[in-house]
């Protein structure tokens, strides 16, 4: 009898020790649970396009060729954006117009850009801004093609020599918008004018004379003394186009407003730098303040301290 009741006195102690094993899974997956929910909040972003005079607003009627006026305020509601696409939809057609990635903290993005009206009755423009928590906004403006054209004038620039990276006899950079070029001892205090720069190096074996700008990310390695710059602008070429030749010298030559300059230029196949930039190429771009242009490249040398010489045309 004794026994028994020993027995029957452990039988409490056994029920217990088996609920453990069903009670501590369960509370660690709680904390673990609330763990996770605290440590892994997603920040989201915000996105304000910009109102009021300079701005192009929500249904406008825009003539071919006229300026589309785009500002963006945007943040990462507590981390930093990462990334800004801008898309144009016409047709069951969606063209990127721009496709950035960058970094901003606290301060956020504040920036305004700028495109031509192109021949689509209508668009839709797409932009969004993602942060580091792949967290995205949206904003959308309507767009309807008016009436007439308004393309513009434009500059000319016929002949600039811009010294490759050894040269130490020709300038270095050029100011697209004045057609200005700087030397070492002149650029002081123009750093923020400054759109293109050239270099020469092989790649893929083969020789490539190579227009970039202060702020790609290589330029660096071929002018260490651009580290020291306080502004350094970027510029998007249009390799595509001069890949293939789409442009050819006498369409160049004989442009007198920005028309060619705007429709030549597509922004799904650009870069910040531009190989093969051999003689006889052409060559659109956008600067970084959203104005259209073209490089005709009159001669290039294919040697480190060599020079080239182009003509630009820029929209004014």
């Amino acid at each position: 009898m004794a026994d028994l009741i020993q027995i029957d006195s452990k039988k409490p102690h056994f029920l217990l020790k088996g609920m453990w094993f069903f009670v501590l899974p369960v509370l660690a997956i709680t904390a673990l649970f609330w763990s996770c929910t605290k440590d892994d909040t997603i920040s989201q972003a915000n996105l304000i396009l910009k109102t009021g005079t300079s701005y192009t607003p929500n249904g406008s009627s825009i003539p071919v060729g006229g300026k589309i006026r785009i500002g963006v305020l945007a943040s990462g509601a507590g981390v930093p954006l990462t990334y800004i696409r801008i898309d144009r939809i016409s047709s069951n057609d969606t063209l990127t117009q721009l496709d950035h990635g960058f970094y901003a903290g606290s301060e956020g993005l504040d920036a305004d850009y700028s495109f031509s009206k192109d021949t689509s009755a209508f668009e839709l423009w797409r932009i969004m801004v993602m942060n580091a928590d792949r967290d995205t906004a949206i904003r959308t403006l309507t767009i309807f093609r008016g009436t007439g054209t308004a393309y513009g004038a434009i500059y000319t620039f016929d002949i600039l020599r811009l010294g490759l990276q050894s040269n130490n006899s020709s300038p270095h950079y050029l100011d697209v918008n004045s057609g200005t070029v700087f030397d070492e001892s002149t650029v002081t205090g123009h750093e923020s004018e400054i759109d293109v720069i050239t270099y020469y190096y092989i790649t893929s074996g083969l020789s490539s004379p190579t227009f970039t700008c202060p702020g790609y990310t290589s330029a660096i390695g071929y002018y260490p003394q651009l580290g020291n710059w306080p502004i350094k602008n970027n510029i998007l070429y249009d390799y595509q186009t001069s890949d293939n030749n789409l442009v050819t010298i006498s369409q160049f030559d004989a442009a007198t407003n920005d028309s060619l300059l705007v429709t030549a230029y597509r922004p799904d196949k650009v870069s910040g730098n531009c190989k093969y930039g051999y003689t006889g190429k052409v060559i659109p771009f956008k600067t970084q303040d959203g104005k259209y242009g073209m490089i005709k490249v009159i001669h290039a040398d294919e040697k480190e301290d060599g020079s080239m010489e182009i003509a630009v045309k820029i929209q004014k």
